[in-house]
C-alpha cells in the first residue's frame, strides 16, 4: 500500500488526535471555571479525550473499510455473473 492510498486514514487519525486534545482541555477548563475540583476537571477532560479518540478511531476504521471495498479486484466488483454470460454468448454463435 503506497502512502497516497493511506492518506485519508492518516489525516483522519491526526485530526482525531488534535480534536481529542482540544476537547479534553476545553472540557477540563470549563469544568474548572464552573467551580469543580481539579481532580473532577481532570477526570472530565480525560473522559472527553478518550471519547473523541474513540469516535475518530471508529470513523477511521470505517473509512479504511469502505475504501478497501471500493478497490478493484474485489470479488463483489468483478461482476462474476455477467461477464461469464457475455463471453458464453460469443461462443454460441
Amino acid at each position: 500500500m503506497s502512502s497516497i492510498e493511506n492518506y485519508p486514514d492518516a489525516v483522519w487519525k491526526a485530526l482525531g488526535r488534535n480534536l481529542a486534545a482540544g476537547f479534553g482541555a476545553l472540557s477540563a477548563l470549563l469544568s474548572l471555571v464552573a467551580g469543580s475540583s481539579v481532580s473532577t476537571a481532570c477526570f472530565r477532560g480525560a473522559i472527553a479525550l478518550f471519547g473523541v479518540l474513540l469516535v475518530t478511531r471508529l470513523g477511521a476504521t470505517a473509512l479504511q473499510l469502505t475504501t478497501r471495498m471500493d478497490e478493484p479486484g474485489d470479488a463483489a466488483s468483478e461482476g462474476s455473473g455477467q461477464g461469464s454470460v457475455l463471453n458464453n454468448d460469443d461462443d454460441n454463435r
